[in-house]
Protein backbone atom coordinates (compact mmCIF):
# COMPACT_ATOMS: atom_id res chain seq x y z
CA UNK A 1 0.00 0.00 0.00
CA UNK A 2 1.28 3.42 -0.82
CA UNK A 3 2.88 5.46 1.92
CA UNK A 4 1.35 8.59 0.41
CA UNK A 5 -2.05 9.00 2.05
CA UNK A 6 -3.13 11.45 -0.64
CA UNK A 7 -2.36 9.15 -3.54
CA UNK A 8 -5.29 7.54 -5.27
CA UNK A 9 -5.28 3.87 -4.41
CA UNK A 10 -6.31 1.60 -7.26
CA UNK A 11 -7.60 -1.76 -6.20
CA UNK A 12 -8.69 -4.55 -8.44
CA UNK A 13 -9.45 -8.19 -7.85
CA UNK A 14 -7.33 -10.77 -9.61
CA UNK A 15 -9.80 -12.71 -11.72
CA UNK A 16 -7.84 -15.87 -10.93
CA UNK A 17 -8.21 -15.65 -7.18
CA UNK A 18 -11.35 -13.63 -6.39
CA UNK A 19 -10.48 -12.55 -2.86
CA UNK A 20 -13.10 -9.85 -2.30
CA UNK A 21 -14.86 -10.59 0.99
CA UNK A 22 -15.51 -9.06 4.38
CA UNK A 23 -11.78 -8.97 5.12
CA UNK A 24 -10.94 -6.90 2.06
CA UNK A 25 -14.03 -4.74 2.47
CA UNK A 26 -12.78 -3.80 5.92
CA UNK A 27 -9.33 -3.06 4.51
CA UNK A 28 -10.87 -0.92 1.79
CA UNK A 29 -12.93 0.89 4.42
CA UNK A 30 -9.79 1.50 6.45
CA UNK A 31 -7.98 2.97 3.43
CA UNK A 32 -10.87 5.32 2.81
CA UNK A 33 -10.85 6.37 6.45
CA UNK A 34 -7.19 7.40 6.21
CA UNK A 35 -7.79 9.45 3.08
CA UNK A 36 -7.04 7.11 0.20
CA UNK A 37 -9.48 6.89 -2.68
CA UNK A 38 -10.18 3.25 -3.41
CA UNK A 39 -11.37 2.79 -6.97
CA UNK A 40 -11.49 -0.05 -9.45
CA UNK A 41 -8.40 -0.25 -11.62
CA UNK A 42 -8.53 -1.33 -15.24
CA UNK A 43 -4.81 -1.98 -15.72
CA UNK A 44 -3.60 -5.44 -16.61
CA UNK A 45 -2.40 -7.17 -13.47
CA UNK A 46 1.08 -8.57 -12.91
CA UNK A 47 1.72 -11.42 -10.49
CA UNK A 48 4.22 -9.28 -8.59
CA UNK A 49 1.20 -7.33 -7.39
CA UNK A 50 -0.18 -10.56 -5.83
CA UNK A 51 -3.67 -9.84 -7.08
CA UNK A 52 -3.62 -6.04 -6.70
CA UNK A 53 -2.42 -3.18 -8.90
CA UNK A 54 0.37 -1.04 -7.55
CA UNK A 55 3.10 1.25 -8.77
CA UNK A 56 5.98 -1.17 -8.18
CA UNK A 57 8.54 -1.25 -10.97
CA UNK A 58 11.14 -3.63 -9.53
CA UNK A 59 12.49 -6.31 -11.90
CA UNK A 60 10.99 -9.76 -11.30
CA UNK A 61 13.05 -12.42 -9.55
CA UNK A 62 13.00 -16.18 -10.08
CA UNK A 63 9.84 -16.67 -8.00
CA UNK A 64 8.04 -13.92 -9.90
CA UNK A 65 9.04 -15.48 -13.25
CA UNK A 66 7.77 -18.89 -12.14
CA UNK A 67 4.49 -17.37 -11.01
CA UNK A 68 4.28 -15.34 -14.21
CA UNK A 69 4.41 -18.62 -16.12
CA UNK A 70 1.63 -19.98 -13.92
CA UNK A 71 -0.57 -16.95 -14.55
CA UNK A 72 -0.18 -17.38 -18.30
CA UNK A 73 -2.17 -20.58 -18.02
CA UNK A 74 -5.88 -20.23 -18.81
CA UNK A 75 -7.84 -18.82 -15.90
CA UNK A 76 -10.00 -21.92 -15.66
CA UNK A 77 -6.88 -24.11 -15.45
CA UNK A 78 -5.46 -22.02 -12.60
CA UNK A 79 -8.69 -22.28 -10.64
CA UNK A 80 -8.94 -26.03 -11.21
CA UNK A 81 -5.33 -26.58 -10.09
CA UNK A 82 -5.74 -24.54 -6.90
CA UNK A 83 -9.10 -26.08 -6.11
CA UNK A 84 -7.95 -29.67 -6.74
CA UNK A 85 -4.76 -29.32 -4.69
CA UNK A 86 -6.63 -27.75 -1.76
CA UNK A 87 -9.30 -30.47 -1.75
CA UNK A 88 -6.67 -33.23 -1.91
CA UNK A 89 -4.85 -31.67 1.05
CA UNK A 90 -8.11 -31.64 3.04
CA UNK A 91 -8.61 -35.35 2.29
CA UNK A 92 -5.07 -36.01 3.47
CA UNK A 93 -5.65 -34.12 6.73
CA UNK A 94 -8.86 -36.03 7.44
CA UNK A 95 -7.03 -39.30 6.87
CA UNK A 96 -4.02 -38.18 8.94
CA UNK A 97 -6.10 -37.14 11.94
CA UNK A 98 -8.29 -40.25 11.89
CA UNK A 99 -5.94 -43.02 10.78
CA UNK A 100 -2.52 -41.69 9.75
CA UNK A 101 -1.47 -39.74 12.84
CA UNK A 102 2.16 -40.79 12.28
CA UNK A 103 2.35 -38.36 9.36
CA UNK A 104 1.00 -35.30 11.23
CA UNK A 105 4.39 -34.04 12.55
CA UNK A 106 6.01 -34.39 9.14
CA UNK A 107 3.06 -32.71 7.45
CA UNK A 108 3.38 -29.76 9.81
CA UNK A 109 7.16 -29.25 9.66
CA UNK A 110 7.31 -29.67 5.86
CA UNK A 111 4.37 -27.40 4.98
CA UNK A 112 4.59 -24.65 7.59
CA UNK A 113 7.91 -23.02 6.48
CA UNK A 114 7.04 -22.61 2.77
CA UNK A 115 3.52 -21.38 3.54
CA UNK A 116 4.78 -18.82 6.07
CA UNK A 117 7.52 -17.73 3.64
CA UNK A 118 4.87 -17.33 0.93
CA UNK A 119 2.67 -15.34 3.30
CA UNK A 120 5.53 -13.01 4.26
CA UNK A 121 6.44 -12.53 0.59
CA UNK A 122 2.92 -11.77 -0.59
CA UNK A 123 1.99 -9.59 2.37
CA UNK A 124 5.21 -7.59 2.06
CA UNK A 125 4.32 -6.93 -1.57
CA UNK A 126 0.94 -5.66 -0.42
CA UNK A 127 2.49 -3.73 2.50
CA UNK A 128 0.48 -5.87 4.90
CA UNK A 129 3.67 -7.20 6.47
CA UNK A 130 2.65 -6.12 9.97
CA UNK A 131 0.10 -8.95 10.00
CA UNK A 132 3.09 -11.32 10.01
CA UNK A 133 4.02 -10.05 13.48
CA UNK A 134 0.74 -11.26 14.97
CA UNK A 135 0.39 -13.78 17.76
CA UNK A 136 -0.58 -16.64 15.45
CA UNK A 137 2.79 -16.58 13.69
CA UNK A 138 4.72 -16.56 16.96
CA UNK A 139 2.48 -19.30 18.31
CA UNK A 140 3.25 -21.46 15.29
CA UNK A 141 6.95 -20.70 15.68
CA UNK A 142 6.84 -21.88 19.32
CA UNK A 143 5.01 -25.08 18.32
CA UNK A 144 7.45 -25.66 15.46
CA UNK A 145 10.48 -25.34 17.77
CA UNK A 146 9.01 -27.58 20.48
CA UNK A 147 8.16 -30.21 17.88
CA UNK A 148 11.67 -30.14 16.42
CA UNK A 149 13.84 -29.63 19.49
CA UNK A 150 12.06 -31.02 22.56
CA UNK A 151 9.24 -33.39 21.47
CA UNK A 152 9.98 -35.70 24.40
CA UNK A 153 9.31 -33.05 27.04
CA UNK A 154 5.78 -33.74 28.27
CA UNK A 155 5.44 -30.40 30.05
CA UNK A 156 6.30 -28.45 26.91
CA UNK A 157 3.75 -30.54 25.02
CA UNK A 158 1.16 -29.35 27.54
CA UNK A 159 2.23 -25.79 26.70
CA UNK A 160 2.04 -26.62 22.98
CA UNK A 161 -1.52 -27.89 23.42
CA UNK A 162 -2.61 -24.72 25.23
CA UNK A 163 -1.04 -22.45 22.61
CA UNK A 164 -2.62 -24.35 19.71
CA UNK A 165 -6.11 -24.56 21.23
CA UNK A 166 -6.19 -21.17 22.94
CA UNK A 167 -5.74 -17.73 21.39
CA UNK A 168 -4.32 -19.23 18.20
CA UNK A 169 -7.52 -21.25 17.78
CA UNK A 170 -9.75 -18.18 18.15
CA UNK A 171 -7.91 -16.42 15.32
CA UNK A 172 -9.87 -18.56 12.86
CA UNK A 173 -13.04 -16.86 14.11
CA UNK A 174 -11.63 -13.33 14.51
CA UNK A 175 -10.30 -13.25 10.95
CA UNK A 176 -13.15 -15.23 9.41
CA UNK A 177 -11.06 -18.10 8.07
CA UNK A 178 -12.80 -20.00 5.31
CA UNK A 179 -12.31 -23.03 3.10
CA UNK A 180 -12.11 -21.32 -0.28
CA UNK A 181 -10.31 -24.00 -2.22
CA UNK A 182 -9.12 -21.91 -5.16
CA UNK A 183 -7.59 -19.19 -2.96
CA UNK A 184 -4.03 -19.75 -1.73
CA UNK A 185 -4.35 -16.81 0.65
CA UNK A 186 -7.51 -18.07 2.34
CA UNK A 187 -6.30 -21.65 2.58
CA UNK A 188 -3.03 -20.42 4.11
CA UNK A 189 -4.90 -18.39 6.72
CA UNK A 190 -7.04 -21.41 7.57
CA UNK A 191 -3.95 -23.60 7.76
CA UNK A 192 -2.14 -21.25 10.16
CA UNK A 193 -4.97 -21.46 12.69
CA UNK A 194 -6.10 -25.06 12.18
CA UNK A 195 -2.94 -27.13 11.58
CA UNK A 196 -1.65 -26.67 15.17
CA UNK A 197 -5.04 -27.79 16.51
CA UNK A 198 -4.98 -31.00 14.45
CA UNK A 199 -1.34 -31.61 15.35
CA UNK A 200 -2.03 -31.21 19.08
CA UNK A 201 -5.02 -33.56 18.76
CA UNK A 202 -2.77 -36.31 17.41
CA UNK A 203 0.09 -35.74 19.86
CA UNK A 204 -2.12 -35.54 22.93
CA UNK A 205 -4.55 -38.40 22.32
CA UNK A 206 -2.43 -40.72 20.15
CA UNK A 207 1.18 -40.00 21.23
CA UNK A 208 2.70 -43.36 20.35
CA UNK A 209 1.10 -43.54 16.91
CA UNK A 210 1.81 -39.88 16.11
CA UNK A 211 5.52 -40.25 16.92
CA UNK A 212 5.92 -43.53 15.02
CA UNK A 213 8.02 -41.91 12.27
CA UNK A 214 9.24 -38.91 14.27
CA UNK A 215 12.84 -38.54 15.43
CA UNK A 216 11.90 -38.67 19.14
CA UNK A 217 8.94 -40.51 20.70
CA UNK A 218 6.30 -38.39 22.40
CA UNK A 219 5.69 -39.33 26.06
CA UNK A 220 3.36 -42.33 26.11
CA UNK A 221 1.97 -41.22 29.47
CA UNK A 222 0.26 -37.88 28.99
CA UNK A 223 1.12 -35.49 31.85
CA UNK A 224 -1.74 -33.89 33.73
CA UNK A 225 -2.44 -30.22 33.20
CA UNK A 226 -0.60 -27.93 35.58
CA UNK A 227 -0.98 -24.33 36.71
CA UNK A 228 2.45 -23.49 35.39
CA UNK A 229 2.31 -24.99 31.88
CA UNK A 230 -1.45 -24.76 31.31
CA UNK A 231 -2.14 -21.32 32.77
CA UNK A 232 0.93 -19.23 33.63
CA UNK A 233 3.09 -20.17 30.63
CA UNK A 234 0.41 -19.38 27.98
CA UNK A 235 -0.46 -16.11 29.75
CA UNK A 236 3.23 -15.17 29.94
CA UNK A 237 3.73 -16.06 26.28
CA UNK A 238 0.79 -13.87 25.26
CA UNK A 239 2.02 -10.99 27.46
CA UNK A 240 5.55 -11.28 26.04
CA UNK A 241 4.23 -11.16 22.48
CA UNK A 242 1.95 -8.19 23.27
CA UNK A 243 4.89 -6.28 24.76
CA UNK A 244 7.16 -7.18 21.84
CA UNK A 245 4.50 -6.22 19.27
CA UNK A 246 3.62 -2.93 20.97
CA UNK A 247 7.23 -1.79 21.33
CA UNK A 248 8.31 -2.89 17.86
CA UNK A 249 5.30 -1.65 15.90
CA UNK A 250 4.12 1.44 17.79
CA UNK A 251 7.33 2.64 19.45
CA UNK A 252 10.13 1.71 17.04
CA UNK A 253 8.65 1.22 13.55
CA UNK A 254 5.61 3.51 13.85
CA UNK A 255 3.82 2.59 10.58
CA UNK A 256 2.11 5.42 8.75
CA UNK A 257 -1.61 5.77 9.24
CA UNK A 258 -2.45 4.29 5.84
CA UNK A 259 -0.62 1.00 6.57
CA UNK A 260 -2.90 -1.81 7.71
CA UNK A 261 -2.09 -3.66 10.94
CA UNK A 262 -4.20 -6.18 12.83
CA UNK A 263 -5.37 -3.54 15.28
CA UNK A 264 -6.32 -1.11 12.52
CA UNK A 265 -8.08 -3.86 10.57
CA UNK A 266 -10.08 -5.02 13.60
CA UNK A 267 -10.83 -1.41 14.54
CA UNK A 268 -12.30 -0.82 11.08
CA UNK A 269 -14.72 -3.75 11.40
CA UNK A 270 -18.36 -2.81 11.81
CA UNK A 271 -18.80 -5.16 14.77
CA UNK A 272 -15.88 -3.54 16.61
CA UNK A 273 -17.32 -0.07 16.16
CA UNK A 274 -20.70 -1.23 17.42
CA UNK A 275 -19.13 -2.53 20.64
CA UNK A 276 -16.32 -0.07 21.37
CA UNK A 277 -17.28 3.04 19.43
CA UNK A 278 -15.85 4.61 16.27
CA UNK A 279 -12.24 4.97 17.44
CA UNK A 280 -11.28 2.52 20.23
CA UNK A 281 -7.72 2.91 21.61
CA UNK A 282 -5.04 0.26 21.23
CA UNK A 283 -5.37 -0.53 24.95
CA UNK A 284 -8.84 -1.98 24.29
CA UNK A 285 -7.31 -4.35 21.76
CA UNK A 286 -4.78 -5.59 24.33
CA UNK A 287 -7.44 -5.98 27.04
CA UNK A 288 -9.73 -7.98 24.76
CA UNK A 289 -6.83 -10.21 23.77
CA UNK A 290 -5.98 -10.95 27.42
CA UNK A 291 -9.63 -11.67 28.21
CA UNK A 292 -9.71 -14.15 25.32
CA UNK A 293 -6.48 -15.76 26.53
CA UNK A 294 -7.86 -16.03 30.07
CA UNK A 295 -11.16 -17.56 28.91
CA UNK A 296 -9.48 -19.95 26.48
CA UNK A 297 -7.09 -21.05 29.23
CA UNK A 298 -10.09 -22.50 31.06
CA UNK A 299 -11.35 -24.06 27.83
CA UNK A 300 -8.00 -25.69 27.05
CA UNK A 301 -7.86 -27.24 30.53
CA UNK A 302 -11.21 -28.92 29.83
CA UNK A 303 -10.35 -29.99 26.30
CA UNK A 304 -6.96 -31.25 27.49
CA UNK A 305 -8.69 -33.42 30.07
CA UNK A 306 -11.64 -34.75 28.08
CA UNK A 307 -11.23 -36.34 24.66
CA UNK A 308 -14.75 -35.69 23.41
CA UNK A 309 -14.62 -32.02 24.40
CA UNK A 310 -11.45 -31.60 22.37
CA UNK A 311 -13.02 -33.50 19.50
CA UNK A 312 -16.00 -31.14 19.71
CA UNK A 313 -13.63 -28.16 19.61
CA UNK A 314 -12.00 -29.52 16.46
CA UNK A 315 -15.38 -30.19 14.84
CA UNK A 316 -16.55 -26.65 15.67
CA UNK A 317 -13.51 -25.21 13.90
CA UNK A 318 -14.12 -27.36 10.83
CA UNK A 319 -17.81 -26.43 10.71
CA UNK A 320 -17.12 -22.69 11.00
CA UNK A 321 -14.41 -22.50 8.30
CA UNK A 322 -16.57 -24.69 6.04
CA UNK A 323 -19.61 -22.45 6.58
CA UNK A 324 -17.53 -19.35 5.89
CA UNK A 325 -16.30 -20.97 2.69
CA UNK A 326 -19.85 -21.80 1.66
CA UNK A 327 -20.88 -18.19 2.26
CA UNK A 328 -18.02 -17.06 0.07
CA UNK A 329 -18.88 -19.33 -2.85
CA UNK A 330 -22.61 -18.62 -2.68
CA UNK A 331 -22.56 -14.88 -1.92
CA UNK A 332 -19.26 -13.58 -3.34
CA UNK A 333 -17.91 -15.96 -5.95
CA UNK A 334 -21.29 -16.60 -7.61
CA UNK A 335 -21.96 -12.86 -7.76
CA UNK A 336 -18.56 -12.33 -9.38
CA UNK A 337 -19.30 -15.04 -11.98
CA UNK A 338 -22.65 -13.45 -12.77
CA UNK A 339 -20.97 -10.11 -13.19
CA UNK A 340 -18.34 -11.54 -15.53
CA UNK A 341 -21.02 -13.12 -17.73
Amino acid sequence: MSSDAGEKRKVRRDSGDSDTDEYLKDVAGFLQEVGQDVTCGEEELHWSDIGWTDTTTSSPGLLSRILDHFTKLPESTQLKMKFSLSVLIQFFKVWAVSAGQAYLPWYYVLTMPPLIAWRVYTYTKLQWQYFCLDYCYFGNLAIFLVLLLTPGDGNLLVFLFCIANGLLYTGAFSFRNSLVFHSVDKMTSTYIHSAPVLLSFGIHWFPETTSLYWHTPFPSTVPSWSVYYSVLAPLAFSAAHALFYTVLVYVILKPEENIVTSFRYLKAKKSTKQIFGPNPPFLYFLLVQFVIVFVMTGVTILTYTYFYLHLLQVILLVVVVTWNGANYYVDVFRASLRKST
